[in-house]
């Protein structure tokens, strides 16, 4: 089923020409880096690259481009003016989150372009993403297969875009907080207060295709489906997402990065400080609290959790993002509990700037990684062995929270009400639990963080034999026969 609609062509595997694989990822880093992940490892492999986003995005994203093998051409495709879009908006970074549909129909505003761009590169495939579910369509014109990667785990996908939810009456808080049936987990479900959060993605307003809407058409014209994950870790979601849709769905690994081989060199002063910090702390000892570019805490979530790190007598570095947009409102640091700094300067920092992630885990100090379970985070802390926190915000990260917690055992969801809310005293206990070796959930979380690190997401041969059989499937794949 995980492979079903490929076959081998009668051709030798030495006569196979270069594959040219077109990269079309959603305008959003969160989805540009992972590509860009798949791409370098594609191109290690011989695989002509051509990466495709906006001006501003390729931009950003050159300097990452590795030396050595030539085989990544970046692309640009200007997007369109659209009424209520900032000027420059080029990514979600730049625009608050009740503006995104105006991004994606700026988005939609490529259909011709890409189609123009494809009749001069040719590539053998596109690989696409949710959102730009066109894409599927528009290189069916030109007999080129299209792939959707999708970066978010398979459980997710399983889940939240199980066919029974594609329909055309609105959908109910109460129709998402049941599984799918024949959902290969009765551990993993939606929270009333996420089902709340996430209803507007299913839900079409102000004549805009919904987001779920996207996705389902986008599954619905892919040629096969690639997910960031492997079988060690997601086989029975995996095999349940190619049963019910009748898709092929091909893993291509975690998609892990690996530390700059510079090291802290090209780091700035400011950003070499959270390690400068870590450097003077005992090993194991540190909690690490971020939540990503684009989760941010309220006031009242943000005082739990500064009296909850307060009360646990751990250090911590506690990386605290202000909105991108706040209309004037006091965010960030500003709304600490009062006193909070100065009494917990020796031992912890808040700091509000853009840390360097991958160092601050792979750090001998960091014991605890407090995250909201955005799916490359918990990637990269289980890569470097830091135990997990974890306090889902919003859309898929609830359901990677309980594939996390409650199916691979290998870190601890704090415990909520129903709406949502949290105390100081649920942060506290679960840090300790966790960070406490001597308690049985600390010891259980922190055994099947190393097994998981070492067999799967730190597991080069693992995410090796992912590719590889990706990049066999691109070899060897057939289009079914529509006749039949």
């Amino acid at each position: 089923l995980v492979y079903r609609r490929i076959s081998k062509p009668a051709i030798e595997e030495e006569k196979m020409k270069q594959l040219h694989v077109l990269m079309f990822p959603w305008l959003a880093y969160g989805h540009i880096l992972p590509y860009l992940e798949l791409s370098h490892r594609l191109a290690n492999h011989g695989v002509k690259i051509s990466f495709l986003s906006t001006p501003r995005n390729i931009s950003k994203i050159r300097p990452l481009i590795l030396e050595g093998t030539g085989l990544i051409d970046l692309v640009e495709l200007s997007l369109p003016s659209v009424e209520g879009l900032p000027a420059g908006a080029e990514s979600t970074a730049d625009v608050p989150n009740e503006m995104e549909g105006v991004l994606k129909t700026a988005v939609d505003g490529l259909e011709q372009p890409f189609e123009d761009l494809l009749k001069i590169l040719s590539p053998d495939y596109v690989i696409f993403d949710f959102s730009q579910y066109w894409a599927a369509t528009v290189a069916a014109k030109f007999g080129i297969p299209a792939i959707l990667l999708l970066i978010f785990p398979a459980v997710f996908t399983a889940y939240a875009m199980a066919p029974c939810r594609d329909k055309e009456e609105e959908t109910t808080v109460e129709e998402l907080i049941v599984a799918p049936p024949d959902f290969p987990s009765s551990e993993i479900v939606w929270q009333p207060f996420e089902a709340r959060y996430i209803i507007g993605a299913f839900n079409s307003s102000n004549g805009q295709m919904s987001v779920a809407a996207r996705c389902f058409k986008s599954i619905k014209g892919c040629s096969f489906i690639a997910i960031r994950s492997c079988l060690e870790i997601e086989g029975k979601f995996i095999e349940y997402l190619a049963r019910v849709n009748g898709k092929a769905v091909v893993p291509v690994g975690t998609l892990s990065p690996d530390l700059p081989q510079h090291g802290r060199d090209n780091l700035s002063a400011e950003d070499s400080y959270c390690l400068r910090w870590l450097d003077e702390r005992p090993d194991s000892s540190v909690v690490y609290v971020s939540f990503g570019s684009e989760c941010f805490l309220s006031e009242e979530q943000i005082h739990a959790l500064a009296l909850g790190l307060e009360a646990t007598g751990a250090p911590f570095l506690w990386v605290l993002r202000s909105p991108r947009f706040s209309n004037g409102t006091a965010s960030g640091s500003a709304l600490l509990p009062e006193g909070f700094e100065s009494r917990t300067r020796e031992r912890g920092v808040v700091y509000s700037g853009w840390a360097p992630q991958l160092h601050i885990l792979a750090h001998p100090s960091v014991g605890v990684f407090m995250s909201h379970a955005g799916w490359s985070s918990v990637i990269e802390a289980v890569k470097f062995g830091v135990k997990l926190v974890l306090l889902p915000m919003n859309v898929d990260q609830g359901i990677n929270a309980r594939l996390i917690a409650n199916e691979l055992k290998a870190g601890l969801e704090i415990e909520r009400e129903g709406d949502g809310s949290f105390s100081k005293d649920d942060i506290r206990t679960a840090v300790l639990k966790v960070l406490d070796e001597d308690c049985e959930e600390g010891r259980n979380v922190k055994s099947r963080i190393e097994e998981l690190g070492r067999s799967v997401f730190g597991n080069s041969k693992c995410e090796e034999k992912c590719v590889r059989g990706f990049i066999k499937c691109l070899d060897l794949y057939t289009p079914p026969d529509q006749s039949v």
